[in-house]
């Protein structure tokens, strides 16, 4: 006990030594309080380049506070505060609403039936919005932020669970108005004057803006399929594209790189480029799995489309009213030990798993979607799981719906376009440790171990396997990270928070996630295995590890060769190392250096203090 207590000390001293010997020295963006901020007159210059769609943003919930209150605008805004699709409209929101406060939760401008704090402050809210309708718009906005080295964000809906599409003080470009969508029965795609390339087939090219659901809506219309996410409200060429998107028919098809066939950008210079297998090579692989808001800005992108096909959805609802005790867990691994089978025939698997269900006990909710089978019929395999299920004791409902297309059922909006208070994490889990005999019971070993609270969700996105797999090479090589293409599935941590902000509570949930919760997911097969760049935790140690393995020096050197004065930064993206955790200020190699030991420190302190959470 004195040796820990005695090296505590030390170490604590090593850091605090460090953190003072490299606090100077550092390059910061243009801030209001600058003298090199933009003048009034500049930006009435902007504004009039960009036809009037420049924006000073306040916090959506102003409205209900000092000189702003509106009792009208004041109900309207606390009715749609849940409402995801309110939320992509309006750009001063996110889908989670604690990136839009401040970290230290000193500044916020939360409504809620709680009370509410008696200013409204403007958080991490941008400052100005460009609602870019135009590529040329986005073009001069580009050029102003960099002229004024001012920090730019990238907002498309607003639904990035890390708070990437926002920073405080910054200028944001809001591509939700770069709409349309155009359907190619043969697509070739541009390349060098004077050579000709195959027809890749069918395709679709959507404009920035485009929102899934739109897309969907279009393919139930006009008879196809596209492999993209399950929120309706997610724009489907923005931050789930690039992180690597997946979706419903990926074990048939592929993730959502996979079928990138071409995309149009802008650049840190303002240029407009096309990139393909013949254009921009280099782009077109990093931006693949890259990470949005990082290499430059997407106006368009061109997928593959797919004829529609017939699909089965059945739907499996379990609580377990005794809580999550030993026959919730054992329901919970007989269904892990289905998925490999399901997953290898093509079929999609959602699963969410709630230890404390707010209703009472625990919940274990599952979709499964068979595509392209044409016979309704419900899989044994899944009659066999249910039957397990009221076996162990849990109350079971089961329904199954066919679709002639499976375009009518994606274009159904989903329960998911709900905004909410969230902090969460991923980790991917192998085909071959979950195929082992012990893998499933080690698993949930593991699982069983967490701290819950009410509303904390573990789901398993059983989206990967089949053409995942088997889509490494040739115009499938992308980004993303290596470990996709062994994945069955990834599992994501959801930790709910209260949405009146309390710094203390998401402070300790924060550290829950860092010192104890992931190191528990990461034990589960032994050692490092990468993350879903979309569902990442937001204080990640090892960000470069974690989302892209092998693939991060490529991207580094692509960052530095596009945009080497980081004008596209985003919290835990490429080249992100070198800069603060909003991207306002830079810090050199050594800082880099001392961040990395001081991350290192803190860890092993917790574990001393608090024990090894895989021990």
């Amino acid at each position: 006990m004195f040796f820990r207590l005695a090296t505590l000390v030390l170490v604590s001293a090593y850091v605090l030594r460090l953190s003072s010997i490299f606090s100077t020295d550092v390059q910061c963006r243009c801030r209001p309080q600058d003298r090199c901020w933009p003048s009034w007159e500049s930006w009435q210059d902007l504004n009039q380049t960009i036809q009037g769609n420049l924006i000073a943003l306040r916090p959506a919930g102003h409205v209900c506070f000092g000189d702003s209150h509106s009792a009208e605008a004041c109900e309207e805004y606390i009715k749609n505060s849940h409402n995801g699709t309110w939320r992509v409209l309006n750009p001063a929101s996110l889908q989670l609403m604690n990136w839009e406060y401040s970290r230290e939760g000193k500044e916020s401008c939360h409504v809620g039936k709680e009370g509410h704090p008696a200013q409204c402050a403007q958080g991490r809210v941008a400052l100005y919005s460009a609602s870019v309708q135009t590529v040329p718009q986005v073009q001069e906005v580009v050029r102003f932020a960099a002229a004024h080295r001012l920090r730019l964000t990238v907002r498309n809906t607003g639904h990035d669970l890390a708070g990437r599409s926002t920073s405080p003080g910054s200028l944001q470009i809001h591509t939700a108005g770069l709409k349309g969508i155009q359907a190619i029965d043969s697509f070739r795609p541009a390349v060098p004057w004077g050579q000709e390339v195959d027809s890749y087939g069918p395709a679709v090219t959507v404009g920035a803006g485009v929102l899934t659901g739109e897309l969907y809506a279009d393919a139930a219309k006009e008879g196809y399929t596209v492999v993209g996410g399950s929120c309706s409200t997610v724009g489907i060429s923005g931050g789930w594209m690039q992180g690597g998107g997946y979706g419903i028919l990926s074990p048939s098809k592929g993730l959502g790189v996979d079928n990138v066939l071409e995309f149009s950008m802008i650049t840190a210079e303002g240029a407009y480029i096309v990139a393909n297998e013949h254009h921009n090579q280099d782009l077109f692989w990093a931006v693949r799995g890259g990470g949005g808001g990082t290499f430059g800005i997407v106006t368009s992108v061109t997928f593959r489309r797919f004829p529609d096909m017939p699909a089965t959805v059945t739907k499996l609802t379990a609580v377990d009213p005794r809580g999550p005790g030993t026959a919730f867990w054992k329901a919970v691994e007989a269904h892990l030990r289905t998925l490999p089978a399901l997953i290898h025939q093509g079929i999609s698997v959602q699963t969410y798993v709630m230890p404390i269900f707010p209703p009472g006990g625990a919940l274990l909710s599952v979709e499964i979607y068979a595509v392209n089978q044409t016979d309704p019929q419900r899989n044994p395999a899944i009659q066999e799981f249910q039957d397990q299920l009221e076996d162990l004791g849990l109350q079971v409902q089961s329904s199954d719906e066919h679709f002639d297309r499976i375009s009518t059922y994606l274009a159904i909006p989903k329960g998911l376009d709900q905004a909410g208070v969230v902090l969460t994490a991923s980790r991917f889990v192998s085909q071959p440790f979950m195929a082992s005999a012990s893998g499933p019971a080690n698993m949930i070993r593991t699982l069983s171990q967490l701290q819950y609270g009410p509303g904390d969700v573990l789901s398993f996105d059983g989206m990967a396997g089949g053409q995942v797999t088997a889509n490494p090479t040739q115009i499938n090589s992308s980004a993303v990270h290596p470990d996709w293409r062994s994945t069955l599935f990834s599992l994501n941590l959801g930790r709910t928070l209260p949405e009146q902000p309390d710094w203390k509570v998401y402070q300790k949930v924060e550290n829950e996630l860092k010192h104890t919760q992931l190191p528990l997911l990461e034990s589960i097969e032994g050692g490092q295995r990468g993350g879903y760049l979309g569902v990442p935790f937001p204080y990640e140690q090892h960000p470069s590890r974690t989302f892209w393995g092998s693939n991060y020096e490529g991207l580094l050197e692509v960052k530095r060769r596009w945009d080497p004065q980081d004008l596209f930064l985003t919290r835990i993206g490429v080249g992100s190392e070198r800069w603060d955790d909003e991207g306002l200020c830079r810090i050199d190699t050594k800082h880099a250096a001392v961040k990395s030991a001081m991350e290192h420190a803190a860890s092993w302190i917790y574990t001393i203090i608090n024990g090894d959470p895989s021990a």
